[in-house]
């Protein structure tokens, strides 16, 4: 009645002339709100939109690009994805909803759609706007929509351009889509949801994963090796299933991790590496077949929503998940081969024994060897190096409903070790879930069980294979192995350690999580996740009587197990409004989580044979004493997030994360982890537009502070009490003594970091740039400092000295070919600068004991500088050391 009323007040009031409708409009926006969208034209003609604005949907984007048009063409480009219609009244355009008549007959309309070159498109979403009525392609991109003669189809999916085509009372329709650019409208993977690629003002990179397919890469940190500018990656040991390092932007701790943070699909993963380079990849059990996508979070501004744990970078980790259509079933498969690239250049047989006389005369002995019986050279390399098989075997199932999307993948991997006895193989089995059970209300679950198996050679065995020499036969005539040298000495075979030594690794693990997401209101999304991390290890090694330093305890046999259960609850409310210009996203969220481990050990000597291994330990002459350990650990946060955008040109992004962690000390048990960071579209001023010259420019600064709390244990802040033996009226008695100092303000590393962005892009972003300089610097780093040893102790953990590291990042992707044959091709280069500024007062710290100190942490110089003597030359004759300082040198 309202309506009416003021329609008839209108018609009334108005003076009609035929030329009003003339009025000029111009408009160039992309992926705008329809809302923008009648503001600007209100602005231009002087006509004044009336209608529901609960008519709109602010999620829906469109794009315009029309010059001096007429208003009703402006109008009709704009309503195109809409169900509306209008009535322009005067100086008023009323808007209402599409309406269709009764006797409007439904029709069964057929199609299909394929890409640019005529190739069939699965998976395409089709649907009537305004309405409920959808559904999807299938293989041969077919789909089949019963719609009214008038109405208009919304075809669309990720990766392409929307389009909206009119059935006009057709029954079947072709339609292309093209390919959309990518490069700014995908959404990627930020911490606790996702971004679109164009509003990014963080430091964020992704790995291209279709780079990934058939790539013979063990695990997900192998994806990352020169794939994004700052990371660096280290592979720890050659062995399979080896630990590896990634620096994101360098190292910022010293006695804590530098390893970044990984979260699999939701769920935080720390990847301890180990202290050495046998510990195996606990990122192993992750099939690089099962990833979608991969984001690196390296500034404050990316890595602040993820606190005390952000400080190292963070690793985003996402699987893949099912599509609407069709079940599919894809089979993925590689084999391949690895060799020594180049052995080491060693003496052959009568090069060593000539030495070894030379050797030997010099120091007045006799010649040890008749050259004229020098016996053929053993190469100790070629016994112990092969030419080793690699392999992966992947079977996916996939598909689903307008409901209901599924995916299951299967993948077994087997990787032969270089050095022979040493493999790893990997049996993984994956399910992804997704329900809508209501239309704001989703669940959705990942899971991934997989067994890894591991054989591992003797860390000596390398060593005692460039050692041994080479006119020594690897069997003796009766078919035993060498162990004893031409003078007598006994030894290791390295053959006989490869060979009998037995160190197996096996470790079953299951990840995986549950959410719930609901639309409480328009724009208004709360989601709860539940996820656990569940790994049960166990550990065999075994030293044989067959070889020398087995022998002389009868065998050694060790087993240990261990299990890891941890569980994360996430619960976030996330608000999404879009309005006149201005986008704004508010995420708030609580989360916990929780880990405990425990371990047990055991070993013995002694063993009648070599039958039963690791298998009866209680059959051996000496049992030691066995060992067992538990521990856990708990973080507690409160985290928050704005993004807002105005004009889709001016962005700026406020993070903090509240943080509380068990690790550290009662009086410094909660910290606040905040960051700020602004970015500007130029591409989106008309100074900057009207070059056409950028698809792309944009500038963003950031600032903020995160943390580091891994790698120093789970009691570091606590006095801790240890085993100690001692004599009571001469009998042995098993105590405790204090093991550990306590310090009760222990807290977090805490680094702060600038950054700096510039990112180009050109033609279609078909060649983009990206520039990034950084400073960052680390304090209160977890440093043992020297206390006075009438404490009972020489060392406390306590947070003193400061870090450094501050670099600059390039990078330039390129798609120089893009139709029947595309061509994709990138280049980066980085440079970072890393230097100790403070340790608690002293100019230097030294790695190891005695001659070991190899390394050296020294004020000014940066982190891992190897430390030595400099030479200045070697005394040849007794008159050089009667002329040098040191008189009382010998010469040889």
């Amino acid at each position: 009645m309202k309506l009416t009323y003021f329609l008839l007040l209108a018609c009334f009031c108005q003076v009609r002339a035929s030329s009003s409708y003339a009025q000029k409009v111009t408009l160039h926006e992309k992926n705008v709100s329809l809302e923008h969208l009648i503001r600007n034209i209100e602005r231009q003609s002087g006509y004044v939109f009336f209608l529901d604005y609960a008519l709109l949907d602010p999620a829906k984007k469109v794009s315009v690009d029309i010059t001096e048009g007429t208003l009703q063409d402006a109008i009709n480009l704009c309503f195109r994805q809409f169900a509306l219609t209008y009535t322009i009244v005067g100086k008023t355009i009323v808007v209402k909803q599409k309406t269709y008549e009764a006797a409007d007959p439904a029709i069964e309309v057929r199609g299909k759609v394929t890409d640019a070159d005529g190739k069939p498109v699965p998976g395409v979403s089709v649907s009537v706007p305004g309405t409920k009525q959808g559904t999807v392609t299938n293989d041969s991109g077919d789909f089949i929509l019963s719609v009214l003669p008038t109405a208009t189809l919304h075809f669309s999916m990720i990766g392409y351009k929307a389009t909206d085509v009119a059935v006009n009372g057709r029954k079947t329709i072709t339609v292309v889509i093209t390919m959309e650019n990518t490069a700014l409208s995908d959404f990627i993977v930020v911490g606790y949801g996702t971004q679109r690629r164009g509003d990014v003002t963080g430091a964020i990179a992704s790995v291209n994963t279709k780079t990934l397919e058939g790539t013979p890469i063990r695990s997900v940190d192998q994806a990352l090796q020169g794939r994004v500018a700052g990371v660096t990656f280290v592979q720890n040991s050659g062995m399979p299933g080896a630990g590896s390092s990634i620096r994101v932007r360098g190292g910022n701790s010293i006695n804590g991790s530098n390893e970044p943070l990984y979260v699999i699909d939701g769920v935080p993963v720390f990847a301890d590496q180990g202290s050495d380079g046998t510990s195996l990849n606990p990122l192993n059990s992750i099939s690089p077949t099962d990833i979608a996508s991969i984001e690196i979070l390296k500034d404050a501004s990316a890595t602040a929503i993820y606190g005390s744990r952000g400080g190292n970078g963070v690793v985003l980790i996402t699987t893949s998940r099912g599509q609407r259509g069709d079940s599919r079933v894809t089979f993925d498969s590689y084999y391949g081969s690895q060799q020594v690239l180049k052995k080491y250049s060693l003496l052959n047989a009568a090069q060593f024994e000539q030495l070894a006389n030379e050797a030997s005369v010099a120091e007045n002995g006799p010649e040890l060897y008749d050259l004229s019986k020098t016996p053929a050279t053993t190469d100790w390399q070629d016994a112990i190096f092969r030419t080793a098989p690699i392999q992966s075997y992947s079977l996916s199932f996939s598909g689903g409903d307008p409901k209901t999307r599924f995916l299951v993948t299967a993948n077994y991997f087997d990787q032969q070790g270089i050095v022979r006895a040493s493999d790893l193989k990997r049996y993984s089995l994956r399910a992804n879930l997704d329900k809508d059970i209501r239309d704001n209300v989703k669940l959705g679950s990942s899971l991934t069980i997989s067994n890894v198996r591991t054989n591992r050679v003797n860390s000596s065995s390398l060593f005692t294979m460039a050692t041994t020499a080479p006119n020594l036969p690897i069997y003796q005539p009766d078919g035993s192995y060498t162990e004893v040298n031409n003078q007598g000495a006994p030894f290791d075979n390295p053959v006989a350690l490869i060979e009998n030594y037995k160190n197996y690794n096996n470790v079953y693990r299951t990840l995986g999580n549950v959410y719930a997401s609901i639309d409480i209101i328009k724009g208004l999304t709360f989601k709860t996740l539940w996820g656990a991390d569940v790994s049960f290890a166990r550990n065999d090694t075994y030293l044989p009587q067959a070889v020398y330093s087995g022998s002389q305890l009868g065998g050694n046999a060790a087993v240990s197990t261990n299990q890891t259960f941890t569980w994360l609850n996430e619960n976030t409310l996330n608000y999404t409004m879009n309005r006149d210009g201005h986008q704004l996203n508010l995420l708030g969220g609580f989360t916990q989580q929780s880990s405990s481990y425990q371990s047990l050990g055991a070993e013995a000597q002694g063993f009648l044979n070599d039958n039963l291994g690791t298998n009866a330990l209680g059959n051996a002459a000496s049992v030691q004493p066995s060992s067992s350990s538990i521990a856990r650990w708990a973080l507690l946060s409160y985290l928050g997030r704005i993004n807002y955008s105005f004009r889709n040109k001016y962005l700026l992004t406020l993070t903090g994360r509240y943080d509380g962690s068990s690790r550290f000390g009662k009086n410094n048990r909660f910290g606040f982890f905040p960051s700020a960071a602004v970015g500007w579209k130029l591409d989106q001023e008309p100074f900057i537009r009207d070059l056409h010259v950028f698809s792309n420019l944009k500038l963003r600064v950031s600032h903020g502070l995160t943390g580091n709390q891994d790698g120093i244990g789970n009691y570091p802040s606590l006095d801790l009490m240890g085993k100690a033996n001692y004599s009571i009226g001469g009998v042995n008695v098993i105590g405790l003594t204090p093991s550990q100092v306590g310090n009760p303000d222990l807290r977090w590393e805490s680094t702060a970091q600038s950054d700096m962005g510039l990112e180009f892009g050109f033609f279609d972003n078909r060649l983009t740039f990206i520039t990034d300089v950084y400073y960052k610097k680390t304090s209160d780093l977890l440093l043992y400092v020297k206390i006075p040893t009438t404490s009972g102790f020489s060392t406390s953990l306590q947070n003193r000295g400061q870090v450094e590291n501050k670099g600059i990042e390039f990078t330039v992707n390129a798609t120089p070919l893009e139709k029947d044959l595309r061509w994709e091709t990138g280049f980066n280069i980085s440079f970072n600068r890393n230097k100790v500024l403070d340790l608690a007062g002293a100019e230097r710290l030294f790695a190891g004991q005695g001659p070991n100190q190899s390394t050296i942490v020294q004020v000014g110089q940066p982190l891992g500088t190897f430390f030595g003597f400099a030479s200045d030359g070697i005394f040849k004759s007794k008159e050089e050391v009667d002329a040098s300082a040191q008189k009382n040198c010998q010469t040889w």
